[in-house]
């Protein structure tokens, strides 16, 4: 038959000293007890999936969010673009306007129709004699070494 081979217990490991045995139960109280598999932990995280669902969904709202001040700042500039637009149309009306009021053939029709004349000869300065006034005294300049 069969020959069978004796094989050794692995040896135990010694208690340290300071430590005392566990307690054992009676058995009458150890008969309903059973061992069971570790339940499952649950997990911090949702499954990899619906993580990465997650993070698509919040960078395509990030996006959106992005374009939309995109878009409002543009609208912004639009509206001061027009705004420039106007403000340099008005000033060169206003320019025109002045070009056209301070031509010097405006303002002889002008003359004419309030009932002014051209001058028969040009001025003529005038001596004035006797006493006249000092005249003014103007601060000097003071030269600072």
């Amino acid at each position: 038959m069969s020959s069978a081979t004796a094989v050794a217990a692995p040896a135990r490991r010694a208690r340290p000293a300071g430590r005392a045995a566990p307690v054992q139960a009676p058995a009458s109280r150890r008969a309903h007890l059973r061992v069971v598999t570790p339940a499952r932990r649950a997990r911090l995280l949702p499954h990899p999936i619906v993580a990465a669902a997650i993070g698509t969904v919040v960078v395509v709202l990030a996006l959106v969010v992005v374009h939309v001040l995109l878009a409002q700042s543009q609208l912004t500039l639009d509206r001061l673009t027009t705004k420039v637009d106007t403000a340099q149309s008005n000033y060169e009306q206003a320019r025109l306007q002045h070009a056209q009021l301070a031509a010097p053939s405006r303002i002889i029709v002008r003359a004419q129709q309030l009932g002014l004349v051209p001058p028969a000869q040009p001025a003529v300065p005038v001596p004035v004699t006797g006493p006249t006034a000092a005249p003014a005294k103007t601060p000097t300049a003071v030269r600072q070494p």
